[in-house]
C-alpha cells in the first residue's frame, strides 16, 4: 500500500512539473543525452538573455540537442547583430558535456558597429521638397551607428513626407548596402516620384443634405490644393470627431491612374442613432461615501441631421460622514446640441434640468435652464464660449451652526433665490492628447457676471483664470497646473468657491478646503460645515510614471505636490502660507479612461483654526486624471 502512495506522489509531481515548467523532465535512461542549457560568450554589447530567449532550443530543453536548430539558432543570434549594425560579426557554436548533460555554446566575435551613411536619389528639384527635409524624416543620421529597426520603421515617414509634398504617386525602394571593409551601413533611398499633384473633385457617399455639408466643412483640403497624404489623415480624424459616423474612409479614386489631378472619395456610414445607456458606481473621499447611479436616452439626428436630444437622470445617494447621514443627490437634465450651428465646428446646446442636492451647510432644490454657444476662433486649438444660465434654488435643512448673521452675509438670507448669469470663456489647447496628455500646453479664461438682467437676485462678477502644462522627461510626464478665482459682488452661495477632493487639492476631502463653522449642534459631536469662500488659489505638480503593461493596460505611479487655499476675501489669502499636501497615487489605463486612487498627506495648517483639524491624510478613488 506504502509503495503504491509513493509512486502515485511520484507521478502527480512529475506531472506538475512537467506543466508549469514547459520542458520536457522526462525520466531518462542512463547514458541518454540531454540538454541542460544553453549559453552566449564573448557578447559586450547585447545581454545574454536577450539573445536567448527567443531561441528555437528553449523548446527542448530535457531532450537531446538537434544539430539542425544549434545552427539555426546560430543565424538567429547573428540575424541580431546584423539588425543592429555589426556586420562583421562572427557566431560559432559548439556543444560541452558533462556526463550525459549537453551545454550548447555560443561564440560570439561581435565586431566594429557600422556607421550609416544615406544616399538619396529620384526627388526632383522641388522647393517644396528639399532633400534636408526627407532626410529629417529618418532618425540615423550620417556618421551615427546603425540600427536596422530604426530604419525599417521610418520607411513609410520617408514616402509620406513626400506624398505629403504633392506626389500622390511617389514609391520608394529602400536598401541597405553593407559595406564591411569599412564598417559603413550604405541606405540608399531611391524615389520614383511621378508628376506632382493637386486635388480634383471630392465625392461624398453614405451622408445627404446637413449631415453631407458638414462633411465637406470638414474637409482639410480644397480643389486646386497641392495633394497631401496628410491632409487626407486629418479629414478623417475630424470627421471620426464628429461622433456620427461607425466607419469614415478618406482615399483616392482608384480608377484615375497617374494623373495630375487627384480625386477623392468620401465614405461614411453613420452609427446607431438611438442609444440607451445605464449605469452605477461608486465614490469615496474623506467627506462622504456616494454610491451613484445613471440612466440616459440619445437620438442623434432627431429632429434635424446635425442635432443631438439626450435625456440624463443621474441619482446617487451620499453618506456624509460629518454626521448629517444619508442623504439623496439627484440630477436630471434633457439637453439639445446642434452641430454646425452658424458654421463648421460651431456648437449650439439648450439644457434644462432639475437638482436636488445635499450638501454639508444645506441641501439645494430647483430647476435650471442654460443655453450655450461654443466655437473656435482662427484655429480649433483656440476656443470661446458663450452662455447664459438661470436657477430657482431653494435651501432647505440649512445648517444650525450658520448662524443667522453668516447666512445673511453669504446670500441664504433670501429663499428662494433666482441665480441668473452670463458667461463667457475662451480656451488654448496646445495638449497632444485632451484625456492621456503627455506633452503641451493649455490655458483658459473664465468670466461671469450675474445681474438682474439676466434674470437673477444678485449684482457680480466672477474672474477664473486657469493654465496647465505638461513635458515628458525620460519617460516620465512631468504635468503642473496653476488656477484662481475671485468674486466682486455678492457671490450667490451656490456658486462660491470649494476646493479639496479628487481634481483639485488632494489633501482635503470634496469640498472640505473652505471658510467653515465648527461646532456641537446637540448629539455631543463636533461637526465642520464648510460655505465656500470669494477668493480661491490652487496649484500643483505631479509625476506620472509608467510602470508595466497588465494585459494590455498600462499600469504607473504619480508622486504629487498640491496647494491650495479658498477664503472669505483675496486679502486673506496667504500665497506664501498655502495649505500644502504630497502624496502617491496609483493608476490604471483602461479602455473607458485611467482609473485612478491617490492618498494625500498635509505638510501643514492642521490646527484648530484650519478647515478639516488634525486630518493629515486624504484618499481619493476616481476616474481620469487630476488635471
Amino acid at each position: 500500500m506504502c509503495a503504491r502512495l509513493v509512486l502515485v506522489a511520484a507521478l502527480a509531481a512529475l506531472t506538475v512539473v512537467t506543466a508549469c515548467g514547459g520542458r520536457d523532465k522526462r525520466l531518462r535512461r542512463p547514458g541518454e543525452e540531454f540538454l541542460s542549457d544553453i549559453k552566449v560568450e564573448g557578447n559586450a554589447e547585447v545581454k545574454g538573455k536577450h539573445l536567448t530567449s527567443g531561441l528555437a532550443l528553449n523548446r527542448t530543453l530535457g531532450r537531446a540537442p538537434d544539430p539542425y536548430l544549434v545552427q539555426v539558432d546560430g543565424d538567429r543570434i547573428k540575424g541580431e547583430y546584423l539588425r543592429r549594425g555589426y556586420l562583421g560579426v562572427d557566431v560559432r557554436s559548439r556543444v560541452d558535456r558533462q556526463g550525459d548533460a549537453a551545454t550548447v555554446v555560443y561564440t560570439v566575435d561581435e565586431g566594429k558597429r557600422a556607421a550609416t551613411r544615406v544616399v538619396i536619389t529620384g526627388l526632383p528639384e522641388d522647393a517644396d521638397l528639399p532633400l534636408e527635409k526627407v532626410r529629417q524624416v529618418l532618425p540615423l543620421r550620417d556618421g551615427q551607428p546603425f540600427d536596422y529597426a530604426t530604419y525599417e520603421l521610418a520607411k513609410d515617414l520617408l514616402l509620406g513626407v513626400v506624398k505629403d509634398a504633392g506626389y500622390a504617386h511617389a514609391k520608394l525602394d529602400a536598401t541597405v548596402f553593407a559595406d564591411r571593409a569599412n564598417h559603413v551601413a550604405v541606405v540608399h533611398l531611391d524615389y520614383a516620384t511621378g508628376p506632382k499633384c493637386q486635388f480634383g473633385t471630392v465625392e461624398i457617399a453614405g451622408a445627404e443634405g446637413d449631415l453631407a455639408d458638414a462633411v465637406r466643412g470638414r474637409l482639410q483640403f480644397t480643389a486646386g490644393d497641392t495633394y497631401s497624404s496628410a491632409a487626407i489623415s486629418a479629414t478623417q480624424r475630424q470627421l471620426y470627431a464628429m461622433q456620427r459616423f461607425s466607419t469614415v474612409q478618406v482615399q483616392p479614386a482608384e480608377d484615375d491612374g497617374v494623373t495630375e489631378i487627384i480625386r477623392v472619395k468620401v465614405a461614411v456610414s453613420e452609427a446607431a442613432k438611438r442609444e440607451i445607456k445605464f449605469g452605477g458606481g461608486f465614490g469615496i473621499d474623506p467627506t462622504a461615501y456616494e454610491i451613484r447611479g445613471r440612466g440616459g436616452y440619445q437620438i442623434v439626428g432627431w429632429p434635424r441631421p446635425l442635432t443631438t436630444v439626450t435625456v440624463d437622470l443621474r441619482p446617487a445617494y451620499a453618506y456624509l460622514r460629518n454626521g448629517n447621514g444619508w442623504q439623496p443627490r439627484i440630477r436630471a437634465l434633457a439637453r439639445l446640441e446642434r452641430q454646425d450651428l452658424f458654421w463648421t465646428y460651431a456648437k449650439g446646446e439648450i439644457e434644462p434640468s432639475y437638482n436636488y442636492l445635499a450638501y454639508e451647510a444645506y441641501t439645494t432644490t430647483g430647476p435650471r435652464a442654460r443655453v450655450g454657444f461654443t466655437t473656435p476662433v482662427f484655429t480649433q486649438r483656440l476656443n470661446a464660449r458663450i452662455g447664459w444660465s438661470l436657477e430657482r434654488v431653494s435651501f432647505l435643512e440649512i445648517s444650525p451652526l450658520l448662524e443667522p448673521e453668516l447666512q445673511e452675509s453669504i446670500g441664504l438670507g433670501m429663499n428662494p433665490q433666482l441665480v441668473g448669469q452670463y458667461a463667457q470663456s475662451i480656451s488654448l489647447d496646445l495638449r497632444d492628447h485632451p484625456i492621456e496628455t503627455t506633452q503641451g500646453f493649455y490655458a483658459e479664461l473664465g468670466l461671469v457676471e450675474g445681474s438682474r438682467f439676466a434674470g437673477g437676485d444678485f449684482e457680480y462678477i466672477q474672474v477664473v483664470p486657469e493654465v496647465r502644462g505638461f513635458l515628458p522627461v525620460f519617460g516620465i510626464v512631468i504635468a503642473a497646473k496653476a488656477r484662481a478665482g475671485e468674486f466682486f459682488g455678492d457671490a450667490p452661495p451656490t456658486e462660491r468657491f470649494f476646493s479639496g477632493g479628487a481634481n483639485r487639492m488632494r489633501g482635503f476631502g470634496e469640498r472640505a478646503l473652505s471658510p467653515f463653522r465648527r461646532g456641537d449642534i446637540g448629539d455631543g459631536t463636533t461637526r465642520t460645515i464648510p460655505y465656500g469662500g470669494t477668493a480661491m488659489v490652487e496649484t500643483g505638480i505631479e509625476a506620472r510614471i509608467p510602470i508595466t503593461t497588465i494585459k494590455g493596460m498600462g499600469l504607473g505611479t504619480v508622486v504629487f505636490l498640491d496647494g491650495g487655499d479658498v477664503t472669505e476675501r483675496r486679502s486673506d489669502l496667504q500665497l506664501g502660507n498655502l495649505h500644502w499636501a504630497a502624496g502617491l497615487g496609483v493608476r490604471l489605463k483602461t479602455l473607458i479612461g485611467p482609473v485612478r486612487a491617490d492618498v494625500g498627506y498635509r505638510l501643514n495648517r492642521t490646527t484648530d483654526m484650519d478647515p478639516s483639524p488634525g486630518s493629515r491624510f486624504a484618499f481619493h478613488l476616481s476616474l481620469g486624471e487630476a488635471f
